[in-house]
């Protein structure tokens, strides 16, 4: 049986993580050992390093420079690279995901996705799981504050930054969330919650 499920050609990096993980047994220093093999600590520093810097420099970069290209340019590569990290190296490592976007020839677009199976996804860390989805869905609201104060502010300029945050944050949060059965799951029932509240207060 495949360690993972979802369309498209086999994720070694996947695969490789699960039958590392998978491994029991062995005395307490060995499983010590395994459960720290576990970690992935660069992908986690490099998964909050970036969403962290493109925070900080939006805030602050007033402070070192008036120039908008300098800021815009040092802005883009954050979110550049915050956007390619999440998408091809935190996601895997950290949660056991994957998604993409591929054009076909016949010019229509299509998103796919890929997982790690149930048996793999309990070799995922929770801590990590936990970090990698909670700055996952807090960067898109986060840049959205900043949008509204920036539009407040009257620096339109600074709109396009944000804007494209919103888009790159938006296109990780979307592809992982479709990616992973449990997040889509909860956000259904949460959907599914507000739409019977609401109509609970109709009928009062």
């Amino acid at each position: 049986k495949k360690p993972f499920r979802g369309e498209g050609p086999r994720d070694r990096s996947i695969d490789q993580h699960s039958r590392r993980c998978g491994a029991r047994g062995g005395t307490a220093e060995e499983r010590a050992a395994m459960a720290w093999s576990k970690l992935n600590p660069c992908a986690l520093v490099s998964h909050v390093l970036f969403k962290t810097g493109a925070l900080l420099t939006y805030l602050f970069c007033e402070f070192f420079s008036d120039n908008f290209v300098v800021n815009f340019v040092v802005l883009s590569l954050f979110l550049a690279c915050d956007f390619w990290t999440v998408k091809n190296v935190s996601g895997r490592f950290l949660v056991g995901l994957r998604w993409w976007h591929e054009v076909n020839e016949d010019g229509s677009s299509q998103w796919k996705f890929e997982s790690l199976d149930e048996e793999g996804i309990k070799t995922v860390d929770s801590f990590e799981k936990r970090v990698f989805w909670t700055t996952t869905y807090a960067t898109p609201p986060i840049w959205l504050v900043f949008g509204i104060i920036t539009f407040v502010r009257f620096h339109f300029t600074y709109l396009i930054i944000v804007f494209l945050a919103l888009m790159l944050s938006c296109s990780n949060l979307f592809g992982y969330v479709k990616a992973s059965r449990d997040q889509s799951k909860q956000l259904s029932d949460m959907l599914g919650t507000a739409k019977a509240f609401s109509a609970v207060r109709n009928l009062i």
